[in-house]
């Protein structure tokens, strides 16, 4: 599968396990659940190879670690965030890093991308910033939740810089999806103790249906190993900002499906500035892979 073959089964599998979250139940903990059935369903037979090889790789090990980590902290600071404003307005903000991860590979990695490709990241990013402030009410949330937001993109460009380091030693997608179990089980610890600080209990006090629980089991972990492999052939910046596709499809979805019309115009004005940016990156990216 190419890199942007990858990308595109991704985002459509990124709005999938969005859709569920967004249609669960706050005490059901969607993500918890999740990234937990993951682990049920991917860790048994791709973990093992990829802890084999972390223990003679230190590099592979502390990416493992790292991006676990970064994910867990991520997934937190999502959860609070939600509490001060609508997911639709926070998960953009969270989902803005592609320019901290661009420019992370330029001085961690010595990647040098075109003028073109920065251009076509930054308008990405600003597309999502208008589509996060698209109504005075939830702007005056999404300031509430932006400590938060922001802590979530910068985790995301953590755990982003840490795959890219990673996916070299990755040769196969069963590998990406083994490393993103492995990953997982940090995240889904901190998950969890953070779960038993805030609310007393272990586990969540509420469970989705099967069927969501199983989709979100299939989607959400699949999409993030697809990404990652994505980055064998993609500089991250261009993996992490074409994911982030998904994001306008379900501005779009919202508008015409599922009724949120308030602050449409701006929510769309938003999504096109993105498409454009995304655009540009998509073809910087076509013409290197």
């Amino acid at each position: 599968m190419s890199a942007l073959a990858s990308i595109a089964l991704a985002v459509l599998m990124h709005v999938a396990w969005n859709l569920l979250a967004r249609h669960t139940a706050a005490a059901a903990h969607f993500l918890w659940w999740a990234v937990g059935m993951h682990l049920l369903l991917f860790a048994p037979w791709t973990m093992p190879a990829v802890v084999q090889l972390s223990m003679a790789d230190p590099v592979l090990a502390g990416t493992i670690l790292v991006t676990g980590l970064a994910n867990g902290i991520y997934f937190v600071a999502l959860r609070h965030a939600y509490r001060h404003a609508p997911a639709g307005a926070v998960y953009p903000l969270a989902r803005s890093a592609p320019l901290l991860v661009a420019l992370g590979e330029t001085l961690f990695f010595g990647s040098s991308l075109p003028l073109l490709a920065w251009f076509g990241v930054a308008l990405s990013v600003f597309g999502l910033w208008l589509i996060a402030f698209d109504t005075r009410e939830h702007a005056i949330g999404v300031r509430r939740a932006l400590p938060w937001a922001a802590l979530a993109a910068l985790m995301t460009s953590v755990y982003s810089l840490s795959d890219k380091l990673a996916v070299v030693r990755l040769v196969r997608l069963e590998d990406a999806l083994g490393f993103v179990s492995a990953a997982f089980c940090i995240a889904w610890l901190v998950l969890t103790l953070e779960l038993r600080a805030q609310e007393g209990r272990w586990r969540p006090a509420a469970r989705p249906g099967l069927l969501k629980l199983l989709a979100g089991g299939l989607t959400v972990g699949v999409a993030y190993s697809l990404v990652i492999f994505a980055m064998r052939a993609l500089p991250a910046a261009y993996a992490v900002t074409l994911a982030n596709g998904g994001i306008l499809l379900m501005v779009v979805l919202g508008i015409l499906l599922l009724g949120e019309r308030e602050g449409w115009r701006r929510r769309l004005a938003g999504a096109s500035a993105s498409a454009i940016g995304m655009a540009i990156v998509l073809l910087v990216a076509h013409k290197i892979t």
